[in-house]
């Protein structure tokens, strides 16, 4: 099937050159070499401004490979094969049968590598390899036809997606200044302690509906387990950790832990992890669960890969290698960082982009900075108990500024902030 696919490939290109812009395969991806030795030839002249067919491609090959009759090959070829509207069918299936041959390469070194016991860590090896398979074939030089082709499919999937193109927060307030969290974006969301941050992040894992990993460098999995508990089943974290349920608590609980068993949600509570540790993990999950969003709590607890490097050269580390993972896997990454106690100094106890601890580097990788305040920590008589604040300080894709919703302490739940009424917001009689 691969060599006909090939062959209706090259019949295409060698009866219309103008096919060749419609072809993102390189010639190494051809099973059968002189299938590579004419696409090659022929995207060159393709290349040059000229037409590329059986005699003009012949002539290149003629001085690039003497001895070879390719003409008389080619010639079956034109005669033999045949493509029509279904171009684009055959080149995928190319795409598919070179990518097919090198996964079985990689599982033999893999092979090879662990029997022999080999230096170095041979299936972090292979991982990354199996991963890059999906990028080949990209294409990352575009003209303005393509560039403007793009834009307008992302207007259309907007609209058709009623404007949520990234992975949903869950609350409707944000994803309407964000648009959700976008593919290959770093979304940093920093706080003080107390502030609710981890709850935070496993609200918006809860909400994306998707596959999703979290990386929990801070808390054991049996911590998080009690706050989905919590979350989902809108249960006190207090009596969860007690047992002092009433009867009928019981089997909110039961409904809660069952509807959580079926969550696609992943996650590794390795204490220390180190950013290769946790880019070998991420890698692992999208291969094998196409996880949709990586969470990370938190940055600062990161290790890098030197351990005798500055605190600020290791964040640096992390930032950086979050959001080149990021680009990789196509998916969004939320990490959660720690905001440095200067910011409680200042009568305005808000966070800002420089209160991030080691701020420089974050500040420069990240896509979203989003900072989590509740006034209630400080001010116990604040008017906004039960409100928390994020504040988009940062937002490459759009507009900055707050988006207030609902904390339930107790719960662990942030959830939408009701519209006002018409009095409340307007003044004056109903």
């Amino acid at each position: 099937m691969s060599i006909q696919a090939e062959q209706s490939v090259l019949f295409a290109v060698l009866t219309d050159s103008s096919r060749m812009k419609e072809c993102d395969l390189e010639p190494h991806e051809f099973s059968d070499w002189h299938h590579q030795e004419a696409f090659s030839a022929a995207r060159d002249i393709v290349n040059q401004g000229e037409i590329a067919d059986l005699v003009t491609v012949c002539e290149v090959l003629g001085k690039r490979v003497p001895g070879v009759d390719f003409g008389k090959y080619l010639a079956g070829v034109l005669e033999n094969a045949f493509c029509g509207a279904a171009f684009g069918q055959y080149v995928e299936i190319v795409h598919k049968s070179y990518r097919k041959r090198q996964a079985l390469n990689i599982a033999q070194s893999l092979k090879t590598a662990l029997s022999e016991g080999q230096d170095g860590d041979p299936v972090d090896t292979a991982i990354q390899q199996l991963m890059s398979l999906n990028q080949l074939g990209r294409n990352y030089d575009h003209d303005m036809k393509s560039v403007m082709a793009a834009g307008i499919r992302m207007i259309d999937e907007a609209m058709a997606a009623d404007g949520i193109v990234g992975v949903p927060s869950g609350l409707r307030d944000l994803d309407e200044c964000l648009g959700g969290f976008h593919d290959t974006d770093l979304i940093v969301i920093g706080s003080r302690p107390a502030m609710g941050k981890t709850a935070f992040m496993l609200n918006l894992a809860l909400a994306a509906g998707q596959p999703v990993g979290v990386i929990s460098a801070e808390q054991g999995h049996e911590q998080m387990g009690l706050r989905l508990i919590s979350i989902e089943g809108k249960l006190d974290s207090q009596k969860i950790r007690t047992g002092g349920f009433y009867d009928e608590e019981w089997e909110t609980l039961r409904k809660a832990v069952t509807r959580l068993t079926d969550k696609p949600i992943r996650v590794n509570d390795e204490p220390g992890m180190k950013i290769t540790s946790l880019i070998r993990q991420a890698r692992d999950w999208k291969y094998r669960y196409n996880i949709s969003a990586l969470y990370v709590d938190y940055l600062q607890r990161i290790a890098g890969t030197d351990p005798r490097s500055k605190p600020t050269d290791r964040v640096s580390e992390v930032a950086r290698s979050l959001k080149n993972l990021a680009r990789e896997l196509g998916i969004p990454v939320i990490a959660l960082a720690q905001v440095s106690r200067e910011c409680e100094k200042r009568p305005n106890k808000r966070p800002m982009n420089s209160d991030l601890a080691d701020a420089s580097e974050i500040e420069k990788e990240a896509d979203e900075i989003l900072f989590l305040y509740r006034d209630e920590v400080y001010n116990p008589d604040t008017p906004d108990k039960g409100i928390a604040e994020i504040d988009i300080s940062k937002n490459r894709h759009g507009p900055t500024g707050m988006v207030r919703c609902v904390f339930t302490g107790k719960f662990m739940r942030f959830e939408q902030l009701a519209p006002k009424t018409f009095q409340e917001q307007y003044g004056g009689s109903a």
